[in-house]
């Protein structure tokens, strides 16, 4: 079922489906809420991109999974995000401390998870 919105030109129109969901939103609500989403997207694509980079020798399944199981739950808000965060880290400085991957690779590891946060005004 559409739903009816004054256009522009004074004359009232129907709109359906997903279209009747953005036209609700202010275009200027719809960037400040698309932008930072996008942008926290990236992080997330560019943290995999580093996870797969330095592969399977430098990184365990179960590492790899507390690292996106952390991103995921950031990215989309969940409720256990800070906890889920801080095993990440646990991560992170567990393989920079045991020489696996160097403190660039580790920084950037950080920036990226960290870029995932809504919460954190990345955008």
């Amino acid at each position: 079922m559409g739903r009816c919105i004054d256009s522009d030109r004074g004359q009232r129109e129907e709109i359906t489906g997903s279209s009747a969901l953005i036209g609700a939103l202010p275009w200027d609500m719809m960037m400040t809420t698309v932008e930072p989403m996008t942008a926290r997207g990236a992080h997330y694509t560019a943290l995999l991109g580093a996870i797969d980079h330095q592969g399977a020798a430098k990184l365990h399944a179960n590492e790899r999974e507390q690292l996106l199981e952390a991103a995921d739950a950031l990215l989309f808000g969940e409720p256990e995000n800070r906890r889920l965060l801080r095993s990440a880290e646990d991560v992170i400085e567990a393989l920079e401390a045991s020489g696996r991957w160097s403190a660039e690779s580790c920084d950037q590891l950080r920036e990226h998870l960290y870029g995932c946060d809504g919460a954190a005004g990345v955008g």
